[in-house]
């Protein structure tokens, strides 16, 4: 048990603080400069003006940024519940794999697999949702250790 959490500590360190830290950057990105957060999902050029529908999703795409900051403390500090910790990176794990696959859905391949031409907010949809989904699964695997208390 590392830093106040069930998990170990590098896990500890990355789903109970830098994540948190990381969703509620992105919720203020969205919230407060929705149509740069929108023209930044691909590297093409700006559709302008943003159509109202695109800005109302970046809003609402921050609310759920609050939420799963809110659920990461939630499932790795404040319960002491080993079993919920390692349930909730098996769930958000799925949802990396949703999130980077509507990137591809929507991108196609070609700007997908394009990694040159990714700009920082593709990296974070991409790339940081692969960097996630990677070590979520290594830490229910146990590679950085054993959650603290009982897992059934």
């Amino acid at each position: 048990m590392a830093l106040g959490t069930v998990l170990p500590f590098w896990p500890a360190l990355l789903f109970t603080y830098l994540e948190p830290i990381s969703l509620l950057l992105g919720w203020n990105a969205a919230w407060n400069s929705p149509t740069t957060f929108v023209t930044g999902q691909l590297p093409t050029a700006p559709l302008t003006p943003v159509p109202a529908a695109a800005l109302i999703l970046s809003h609402a795409t921050g609310n759920i940024f609050i939420l799963l900051a809110l659920l990461a403390v939630l499932c790795t500090a404040i319960t002491r519940d080993a079993r919920v910790a390692k349930y909730y990176l098996l769930f958000v794990a799925v949802g990396d794999l949703g999130h980077i696959y509507s990137s591809y859905k929507v991108m196609g391949p070609e700007v997908f697999w394009d990694f040159a031409a990714y700009n920082d907010m593709m990296w974070g949809n991409i790339g940081v949702s692969a960097f996630l989904h990677v070590n979520r699964l290594a830490t229910v695997l146990g590679v950085f250790g054993g959650f603290g208390g009982q897992l059934r």
